[in-house]
């Protein structure tokens, strides 16, 4: 069983798949320290504080932190076999 809820959303990507990931836990520094491994974390410390990565398969993920909403971007051109594989190690992190 999956350990989020997940719903499409429209993108601001052009030729992507926007997805946005309800998780079972805030997204915590901890939490956060745990996707480093997909690419290039980027965090800006607004009134509330965003990240962004860049992952090295041209996906991307972005959210704010301690809520527990994520959107992630896939290229459209392979969007549901990333897709079904982020879901996979989302799963395996939560």
């Amino acid at each position: 069983m999956d350990k989020f809820q997940v719903k499409k959303v429209e993108n601001c990507f052009k030729n992507s798949q926007t997805y946005e990931y309800k998780l079972n836990v805030e997204m915590d520094e901890e939490f956060l320290e745990k996707l480093r491994c997909l690419g290039e974390v980027e965090i800006k410390n607004f009134r509330r504080p965003i990240f962004m990565i860049n992952c090295e398969n041209e996906n991307k993920i972005k959210g704010v932190i301690n809520s527990k909403i994520i959107r992630v971007s896939f290229p459209e051109y392979i969007w549901e076999k990333r897709k079904e594989v982020f879901e996979k190690f989302l799963n395996e992190v939560l």
